[in-house]
């Protein structure tokens, strides 16, 4: 199973999910989104990491031009958007289309990657566990020390999503929270 990480906005948090081998960090340059970063701001992050697959994430709003730039900025060959993206199909990245259980996907959709958003009563439905079997699949939730493990035994997505949280104050990270999470699927 892959481990993705989303809005990285500070150091700590990049060199944890860097060292215990996540597949791909994601920063967001969406300036609407509250975790948004920089792209200086994330250069400075990712000149401390080993060999990362960075990922940036996009918002609905912005253009083709906007994330080209972005991407060529950053050097990026995957991005990750909302699944509704005027101009998704327009964009030569890997995609990670990000949508949630309400959403109607085309099973045509060529894409790379969805970024599924569930809660965890969602982990029953059989429209999602056909979905997940037939697509390369990274959940998204509310993942806690109690529902992790059920979640990925029911569904056995391709992988998950982390999204961080946002320091409450410099240095003051949750990669603890983190590390019980995912040292209860394996990665440590």
């Amino acid at each position: 199973m892959q481990l993705k990480i989303s809005s990285i906005t500070n150091l700590t948090d990049a060199r944890f999910f860097s060292a215990i081998g996540a597949h791909y960090l994601g920063f967001n340059f969406d300036v609407l989104n509250e975790n948004n970063i920089s792209i200086s701001q994330a250069k400075e992050i990712i000149q401390w990491l080993h060999e990362p697959v960075i990922t940036g994430e996009f918002g609905k709003h912005q253009t083709k031009e906007e994330i080209e730039f972005i991407a060529e900025q950053m050097e990026l060959n995957e991005i990750q958007i909302p699944f509704e993206h005027p101009q998704k199909n327009e964009l030569a990245f890997d995609k990670f289309l990000v949508l949630d259980l309400k959403s109607t996907v085309d099973s045509q959709q060529s894409t790379d990657y969805f970024v599924l958003k569930i809660n965890s009563d969602d982990i029953e439905n059989i429209d999602l566990k056909n979905f997940i079997s037939t697509h390369k699949v990274f959940l998204e939730t509310e993942f806690t020390k109690d529902n992790i493990q059920q979640i990925i035994k029911t569904l056995q997505p391709f992988g998950i999503q982390i999204t961080c949280r946002k320091e409450e104050k410099a240095g003051f990270s949750f990669v603890d929270e983190y590390a019980e999470l995912l040292e209860m699927i394996g990665f440590s």
